[in-house]
This record gives C-alpha cells, sequence and structure tokens, in this order.
C-alpha cells in the first residue's frame, strides 16, 4: 500500500490496510477491498514455482528436491493472506524501486534488462521475505531410497571436477539410450573394474549407473510425450524399454510422479489446467476493480 487506505475483506475477516502495510495473498485466495477514498498499491504478481525454487536452491544443503521444497513452503505458510506493516518511511524509499519494476514488466521484457529486472525483484523481495510469520516445522527427513524416488535430472550437490570416466559413460548412456546396457559394458569402457567404476560413478553424480540411466529414460520419454503422438508403447521401446514388462510406466511414475498417459493428458502433477499463475492474476484483477482508481500496477 503506498498511499491511502482500504478494508481488506476475506470470508468473515475484515482487516484496515494502511500505507507501509503489505498485504501476502496466495493462490485461490478469496480477498476484495473496500477503498477509503483513493488509494495507490503496487500489485506484484510472482509465480509460486518460481518462489518455490529459490527455496530449493536456498536450502540446498537439506531439500533433495523441488517437491521438497513445495512441501516446505505449504507448512511454513499455511495462512492464504498475511499481512505485515513495513512502515511508511520504507515503502517510501522502496517508491523508486517499485516504480521502476513496474515501468519495466508493463511490456514485454527484453533480454538486456532481464536480470536487471531481476535485480530489482530481489531487492524488494529482502524487505518484505524476512517478516513474514512462519509455522515450526521441522526440516525434511529423507531416507536414501525415498530421496532416489523423487529424484529430479541428476546434478552435482558438490562443485568439484567430474572424472572423466563417468562424463564418458554418460556420453554413451545418452548416445545409445535404447541400448541394453550392463555395469560391466561401461565399466569396460572405462577401463576399470566394475567396483571402481560404480564408486567413480556415484561420487561424480550421486546416484548409481543404472539409476542415472533410469533417469534419462525418463526424461526423454517425457520429451517425446509432449512433443510428438507416438504411442506410449513406442516410445517406451524408442528409449530402451520393452513394454510388455512394465518398467517404463513404473521408472515413469517413480521419478515424473505420475503415469505417461496422466502425463500426456495433463502434465506434470503440479501443472495447472489455467497454466502458471493464473488465480494469482486473477486474485490481483479482482483487488484492483475493488479498489477502484490510483491503482499502480
Amino acid at each position: 500500500m503506498r498511499n491511502g487506505s482500504v478494508i481488506l475483506t476475506s470470508g468473515d475477516l475484515q482487516r484496515p490496510i494502511r500505507t507501509g502495510d503489505i498485504v501476502l495473498v496466495a493462490p485461490l485466495a478469496s480477498t476484495g477491498c473496500i477503498p477509503e477514498g483513493v488509494a495507490e498499491v503496487t500489485t506484484l504478481l510472482i509465480d509460486t514455482d518460481y518462489l518455490t525454487e529459490h527455496l530449493f536452491w536456498h536450502h540446498l544443503d537439506l531439500l533433495p528436491d523441488r517437491d521438497a521444497a513445495r512441501d516446505l513452503a505449504a507448512k511454513l505458510h499455511p495462512d492464504p493472506i498475511q499481512i505485515i506493516s513495513i512502515g511508511e518511511r520504507e515503502i517510501d524509499d522502496m517508491g523508486p524501486t517499485l516504480d521502476e519494476l513496474v515501468a519495466r514488466t508493463k511490456t514485454r521484457q527484453d533480454a538486456a534488462g532481464y536480470f536487471h529486472a531481476h535485480a530489482l525483484l530481489f531487492t524488494v523481495l529482502e524487505a518484505v521475505t524476512a517478516r513474514p510469520r512462519h509455522a515450526p516445522v521441522e526440516g525434511p527427513s529423507r531416507g536414501s531410497r525415498e530421496r532416489a524416488a523423487r529424484m529430479v535430472p541428476p546434478r552435482w550437490r558438490v562443485f568439484r571436477p567430474a572424472r572423466h570416466e563417468a562424463t564418458q559413460a554418460v556420453a554413451l548412456m545418452r548416445g545409445n539410450m535404447a541400448k541394453r546396457w550392463r555395469v560391466e559394458d561401461l565399466a569396460a569402457h572405462a577401463c576399470l573394474s566394475v567396483s571402481q567404476f560404480q564408486r567413480v560413478f556415484r561420487a561424480t553424480f550421486g546416484v548409481s549407473p543404472m539409476t542415472y540411466l533410469s533417469i534419462l529414460r525418463v526424461l526423454e520419454m517425457a520429451r517425446l510425450i509432449r512433443e510428438t503422438n507416438e504411442s506410449i508403447a513406442i516410445i517406451s521401446e524408442h528409449v530402451g524399454w520393452a513394454p510388455q514388462d512394465g518398467q517404463a510406466s513404473r521408472s515413469f511414475r517413480r521419478y515424473m510422479g505420475t503415469s505417461p498417459s496422466n502425463y500426456r493428458r495433463h502434465g506434470p502433477p503440479t501443472a495447472s489446467a489455467d497454466g502458471p499463475g493464473i488465480a494469482v492474476a486473477q486474485a490481483a484483477r479482482n483487488f484492483e476493480e475493488s479498489v477502484g482508481r490510483g491503482i499502480a500496477t
């Protein structure tokens, strides 16, 4: 709230919002406003997946994947609406940043201004994110088996040089994904014993060679399901799985959280039928229409 005041309504709740207050509204939350004269508001529409991504990277040492970050966010912030006050002076100081951010995001972003817009947004988030109330929760605790089951594309947890033998094995698997690879074959290409090759590979990528291959196949299946009209059976064979043994469906469900057929119909389990951010945008439009003139978005 940059200037003026409104009465925020949500169900039976009615709260006054004055200059210096910030209202945090979750997607799908039902809100309305009763204006008290002319009010000036800056509204930031931020996709929740975008915020979840930053939560994941902020707690990289604790969270095994983005699903865990999404679960943690839901537990930390169960309230659909929060009102925090940072004061008129801080809002005034933030004014030029908000105005420039509004100006840069009114129209299509060009590549040159992409990171500058992020810098402006982070300046705002820095002033906001430390203040909301959050519920006390324990950090996620997952065993190695559950962590592997919820894993997304393999990546390094520790930034260190990758062993040539491991990266060469990955190149071989990527180059001929449909081949019936065995650990013995990959170890022979790397000129290592099977046990030594497995240690080297796991130290580099954090998973076994066969788990890595399964993830590569699932990701390729997901791409082909999105981009082609081939049947699931043909796609399964293309990536190296025989459709009749059910391995493709089991692995796809394990790593993607849904069956291949459901993925084709609806997309990932977290996808919205309306598209990302629609609920947030609609809530903001309702907010603007309720307040009336004097709104800066």
